[in-house]
């Protein structure tokens, strides 16, 4: 897995460019009328995104957005880079670019050695004790939470290690490929929860040293009035005891929604799992890609109405129901829509469970339906 830094400069013509975390170019490239799913496809056939970089501060709307969609950190100078600093730093680099492509790179650079420090300190931790192996996912794990210890990033990068999901024949993926997605969101979860535990570790250690730290506070300022001191000792400790509460309240929020994901996984016995879509554009279908819709898989969509047709094409021959409370009007004949009464028993933001009965019977009656107009249309033709 290659980590990318990605430096956009955008604009009516948008330009990028793509580094490695180690700082060597990868790929640019620009255009007019260039949409966000077309840049979002382009960068991820290269790697793992982990920095957006611009060159305005504030950042502009479009490098933001991207950072959230890619789940990358937003990397944006203390001020706008000079067009002199962005040239120079473009000189160290043996390709030919254009304004755009150049004003990107040198958004991407700046991204770059901002991190650079950061990146030494991960890549020296591992080599010390030998998981050099383990250096993309601590990354990841470190830029999202640039606080943790790098000892807590590695025993979460471990844990990872040890769940990743073994590949196995095709037959026998189809029968629990349905429980993988929520054991991703269950171990999202885990991760969260581990987070939040080292957090409360530190928190009750800092708690711990409060003493310590008014000790040594009382002798620099001995001439201090003792109500003085009085007075700041117990706002500190009503400060760590709110951050404490604060965070056993996350982690007990976090523990409700893991029992909710070992509900939901329970419910799937004998029953049917529907991914979730909110419109069948081609910006949701990109968004939603984890879903990794595959032949036979049956949607539950919530606007069927907003439709391209780059989805349809994607969808043919591999989805057949599509559930919904908005059936269309004229409905695309590649879909047989569904009502969701009585067919949808659970659901969450991103998948739904069907009653396999209910289902099957739904559809075998839309097929009926669907037999008896074509037989009348056929009998309207003879007669005319």
């Amino acid at each position: 897995m290659v980590l990318l830094i990605i430096g956009v400069d955008p604009g009516t013509t948008l330009g990028y460019a793509v580094l490695d975390d180690k700082g060597n170019f990868i790929t640019s490239g620009s255009g007019k009328e260039f949409s966000m799913s077309e840049l979002i496809n382009n960068i991820i056939s290269f790697g793992k995104p982990l920095i957006v970089g611009c060159d305005k501060n504030p950042p502009p709307w479009f490098a933001e957005s991207l950072a959230v969609k890619l789940g990358a950190k937003l990397a944006y100078p203390r001020q706008d880079l000079l067009v002199s600093e962005k040239r120079e730093i473009s000189k160290g680099f043996d390709v030919k670019l254009n304004a755009h492509e150049i004003d990107a790179l040198a958004s991407a650079v700046h991204a770059f050695e901002k991190h650079r420090l950061f990146f030494g300190k991960i890549e020296k931790f591992l080599e010390e004790n030998d998981k050099r192996e383990l250096e993309e996912a601590v990354k990841l794990i470190m830029m999202r939470n640039e606080h943790l210890p790098l000892d807590a990033a590695l025993n979460m990068a471990e844990q990872k290690d040890k769940a990743r999901i073994i590949e196995t024949p095709k037959q026998i993926v189809k029968e629990t490929e349905k429980l993988v997605f929520n054991e991703k969101m269950l171990r999202e979860m885990q991760e969260k929860i581990i987070l939040l535990e080292e957090e409360n570790r530190n928190l009750k250690r800092l708690i711990g040293e409060k003493d310590v730290i008014l000790r040594k506070l009382s002798k620099r300022v001995l001439s201090a009035p003792k109500e003085e001191l009085v007075d700041y000792k117990e706002k500190r400790i009503k400060f760590y005891t709110k951050q404490l509460k604060d965070n056993m309240r996350m982690a007990q929020h976090y523990e409700k929604e893991l029992r909710r994901k070992d509900d939901f996984l329970i419910a799937l016995k004998n029953k049917v799992l529907v991914k979730k879509l909110n419109d069948l554009s081609w910006d949701e279908f990109i968004l939603k890609k984890f879903l990794d819709i595959q032949q036979g898989d049956i949607l539950f969509v919530n606007n069927p109405g907003s439709i391209s047709q780059k989805v349809i094409d994607e969808l043919k021959g591999k989805v057949k129901v599509v559930i919904t409370d908005n059936v269309p009007k004229r409905g695309d004949s590649t879909f047989v829509f569904l009502k969701p009464e009585g067919i949808i028993v659970k659901q969450n933001e991103n998948f739904a469970i069907a009653e396999k009965n209910s289902l099957e019977e739904a559809i075998r009656k839309k097929d009926i339906l669907k037999n008896i107009l074509e037989d009348y249309k056929k009998e309207r033709r003879k007669e005319d």
